[in-house]
């Protein structure tokens, strides 16, 4: 997809995907639009790593709505890099241990 094209469907200028790119913006409502349109994840668009297309059930980058009502998206990406890590590998080892929780119920 060209930048023009991208533009387009997010209701973005063609400069504005161009300073996306290079990063000399970084607006997370703006990056969830491009995300979805491109149907790759937004943690991976924002910041280059992890996984390039949602997996699992983590959809967001699809269409679907924010899980977090209380936290909204552009909380997280006004954190620091190592800040958004610490909060990813803290809510990660949560769901670890509530996954293991419920596996012992069942």
């Amino acid at each position: 997809m060209s930048q023009k094209q991208l533009a387009d469907a997010c209701g973005l200028s063609q400069s504005a995907i161009s300073s996306y790119e290079s990063g000399s913006r970084k607006s997370a409502q703006k990056l969830l639009i491009i995300a979805s349109k491109l149907e790759v994840d937004l943690y991976w668009l924002s910041r280059g790593t992890g996984h390039v297309f949602p997996t699992g059930q983590s959809r967001l980058a699809m269409g679907e709505s924010w899980p977090f009502p209380s936290v909204p998206p552009d909380q997280i990406m006004a954190l620091s890099e190592h800040d958004r890590l610490t909060v990813e590998k803290t809510l990660k080892t949560l769901i670890d241990s509530l996954r293991l929780r419920q596996a012992h119920r069942d």
